[in-house]
């Protein structure tokens, strides 16, 4: 072989080791790409024009705590401040369980998981309480906006609850773990002190109630119904074990959406600008 055409040899070989360095590193790339982190903004507010009204069905991903002033507002100021506030953390925190979702269905169609995704799908499964694909799907879904602001408004008391001021605790969840942040409740039952989670920020409440629907048998028919419909009719009813009082407190939540208006805000959507990939 010549000289010339050992060259051209080496330099084709070459040529083809950089041309599938780069295809695999952008196929790397586009994988890793798939998955966006939510770039949130953390306020700790003192007053309430530092709460951010809802101006737009674009939403910036702003994430509140120590909001403990709203009943000293007039009724509809502190109702927009409370949509404010909430509106942010239900939409974060959909949207990352929309990115597990996303994530969770390109395991399904892989023929073989790296340790990065083996530990995903581990941590799914521990979190949701099963490891069947289909049901974990089905408890990845969220149901609209309309319905958790509904529950937010009557468990938290529009955000003048104790549990909402000094924990950031939206719904009521109880604690059953002396060894999580919790505070006490001012009303004992009869042989044992109630306590209530304490969180770092409202979303993580958001998220704490998304999961406990997800997980729980008593909401295993809303689930069921979710994964066929968003219609706030069809699902609003299959809330009923929410509360004690049953049927009155579906009709509860049926009121407060109609008479806010709240099905304005299942249009409304997380700033996408705010999604930031790991590569491009």
């Amino acid at each position: 072989m010549s000289d010339e055409r050992k060259v051209i040899v080496i330099l084709t070989f070459i040529f083809l080791i950089i041309l599938s360095t780069r295809w695999f590193r952008t196929t790397k790339e586009v994988e890793r790409a798939e998955w966006p982190e939510i770039i949130t903004e953390y306020r700790e507010v003192l007053s309430p024009e530092e709460i951010q009204l809802i101006d737009s069905v674009v939403v910036r991903p702003i994430l509140y705590s120590n909001v403990t002033f709203l009943d000293s507002l007039d009724s509809d100021e502190a109702k927009q401040r409370f949509i404010a506030v909430m509106l942010p953390a239900i939409l974060v925190a959909k949207k990352r369980l929309e990115i597990d979702l996303k994530r969770l269905e390109s395991i399904q169609i892989k023929k073989k998981l790296n340790a990065e995704d083996s530990l995903f799908f581990l941590q799914l499964t521990e979190t949701y309480k099963t490891d069947d694909i289909l049901l974990l799907k089905r408890r990845l879904l969220t149901h609209p906006n309309s319905i958790v602001l509904a529950q937010a408004a009557i468990e938290s008391g529009w955000g003048k609850s104790r549990f909402f001021r000094e924990a950031n605790n939206v719904f009521g969840v109880w604690s059953f773990d002396p060894n999580e942040p919790r505070i006490a409740a001012s009303v004992r039952r009869e042989d044992y002190q109630v306590y209530l989670r304490k969180y770092d920020h409202i979303e993580e409440s958001v998220m704490d109630y998304f999961q406990t629907i997800a997980r729980t048998p008593a909401y295993a028919r809303f689930r069921r119904k979710r994964a066929e419909t968003s219609d706030i009719r069809a699902l609003v009813p299959l809330l009923d074990k929410y509360s004690e009082r049953g049927d009155e407190y579906v009709e509860q939540v049926f009121g407060m959406i109609r008479y806010n208006r709240f099905e304005q805000y299942d249009h409304h959507h997380l700033d996408t600008t705010y999604l930031r990939y790991p590569l491009k």
